[in-house]
């Protein structure tokens, strides 16, 4: 695996960063000092509570970790019975529900944002992105607007105060009111989005008045935007395939996570794309931007010239890691899992730190989530055989990426995890739901769903929320979880 980073020598938050380390670990120390606050921190958007999910990883740093969830333990998690299901949308659901309040949002391929009553499954409100909008003729093009396949929707909602952000198989960024589902703006991020065949199909993260999302496209470039929440104006765009004579390739699928602390924007990008042989930045690349301005901090690129589709799949976490054995030693990561294992890098610098890879495959889909300085991993393999396991869901040291536990698990994986209070959830392509306790991999409660299912999980408040059906399977089904359904 090629390892390549780059630090821009002319950037002043480059030269920031580097200083501290170098007047004598001003980080480190930092981090020190902080040793008696507890080390799996939360930082929520405006306007979200603790015990919300309001992000797709539940907070600005990505971990998919409601560290303020105490309802459901692995005492009583074996309780957990259906409280209600939403059977009203049209098509299936692969993202992850976002719960603020008593409100839940969710997106659906039928091409609407639904709002319902986290309570009782009720609809309060429900958008479509397509409205007014026709589908192509046969052979014709629009080549400001993207509208074939119609109806797409890939990626989930953000919150942030009192509205909805969320991007669409258009190649436009949404905002609506959270409360009544008005439309405030929408924002065309390319207006050749017809002719380069431009999604939104990350999710959004909302953060102090800006909307972080990553375009993916299948006749151009990809890019990190940054918006402003208010009007919809971008306010910066990162090219992530500089090369002009690039087809295609660099897309960004899933969500951005957010250093607050420092101001750095964190991406991974996909692989190349109808691409002539030869290595292309920055595909298959983790990238830091400075999150005013865009500017690259650094950059560390898997492979240049990746043949196998062999990309980052799942959303950048920020974690601090402890030594395993040195009282007070401490580093701040950054780490997303890719088709081969997890890799992580310092997260002021890029140092590569460590990379764990338990199959000769690995995570997809966000199937990644950390907590209690843990990263969790369902690898998926490679391999086609019914005597070899589908996938291995398995516990990494944060800091050194030891494998602490593992198990086999007998069905594939194409939806993100969650972690919450002890318990690491995972759900799987056959429909199966589980629990596992976080220092041991045991499972503690079991759920077979009707159908197939690729959604994300969400816990909030005592209640996991996650989907069920794919595409042409449904019961296109939202499902919520409480102990003993109340």
């Amino acid at each position: 695996m090629e390892r390549k980073y780059s630090l821009l020598p002319t950037l002043d938050r480059r030269k920031f960063f580097l200083a501290l380390y170098a007047a004598g670990g001003i980080l480190a120390s930092t981090g020190l000092a902080r040793a008696a606050s507890p080390l799996q921190r939360q930082d929520l958007p405006t306007g979200a509570k603790p015990g919300d999910w309001p992000l797709t990883g539940c907070d600005l740093r990505g971990t998919r970790s409601n560290v303020h969830e105490t309802i459901i333990g692995p005492s009583n998690v074996g309780g957990l019975k259906v409280k209600w299901t939403f059977e009203g949308a049209g098509n299936f659901n692969q993202a992850t529900p976002v719960v603020v309040g008593d409100t839940l949002y969710f997106t659906a391929w039928d091409g609407y944002v639904y709002a319902l009553n986290a309570g009782s499954g009720a609809l309060k409100w429900k958008f479509n992105a397509w409205e007014g909008i026709q589908p192509n003729p046969p052979g014709e093009t629009r080549p400001d607007i993207n509208i074939d396949p119609l109806g797409e929707m890939r990626g989930g909602v953000a919150y942030g105060d009192g509205r909805i952000f969320f991007g669409a198989g258009t190649g436009r960024v949404h905002c609506l009111n959270a409360d009544t589902g008005r439309e405030i703006w929408h924002t065309l991020i390319d207006p050749q989005s017809g002719t380069t065949r431009t999604r939104v199909n990350s999710d959004p993260i909302y953060y102090d008045g800006k909307v972080f999302v990553g375009l993916s496209t299948s006749a151009g470039d990809g890019q990190a935007v940054c918006l402003d929440a208010g009007t919809g104006a971008i306010r910066w765009s990162f090219d992530t395939v500089p090369d002009p004579k690039a087809l295609a390739g660099g897309s960004i699928w899933s969500a951005a996570a957010i250093d607050v602390e420092y101001g750095v924007v964190y991406n991974a990008t996909g692989s190349l794309k109808g691409h002539v042989a030869g290595p292309m930045l920055f595909s298959e690349s983790m990238i830091a931007n400075d999150m005013e301005s865009g500017e690259l901090l650094w950059y560390n690129q898997l492979r240049a010239n990746d043949p196998f589709d062999l990309d980052y799949s799942c959303h950048p976490m920020l974690f601090e890691a402890t030594h395993p054995t040195r009282s007070g030693g401490r580093r701040s990561c950054v780490g997303a899992g890719s088709k081969t294992g997890f890799h992580t890098f310092d997260r002021y610098t890029g140092e590569h730190l460590w990379t764990a890879g338990v199959t000769n495959g690995g995570p997809v889909l966000n199937s990644t989530a950390y907590g209690h300085d843990k990263i969790y991993m369902v690898s998926t393999s490679s391999a086609n055989h019914r005597r070899i396991a589908e996938t291995a869901t398995v516990a990494l040291h944060a800091y050194t990426g030891e494998v602490l536990w593992w198990t086999p698990n007998a069905s594939r994986i194409q939806g993100a995890t969650a972690v919450a209070n002890n318990l690491f959830y995972q759900g799987f392509n056959d429909g199966t739901l589980q629990a596992l306790h976080v220092e041991t991999g045991e499972p503690l409660w079991t759920y077979q769903l009707p159908a197939a299912r690729r959604g994300g999980i969400t816990i909030s408040n005592g209640t996991l929320y996650t989907s069920c059906g794919v595409q042409r399977s449904p019961p296109y089904s939202l499902y919520a979880f409480s102990i003993e359904g109340r």
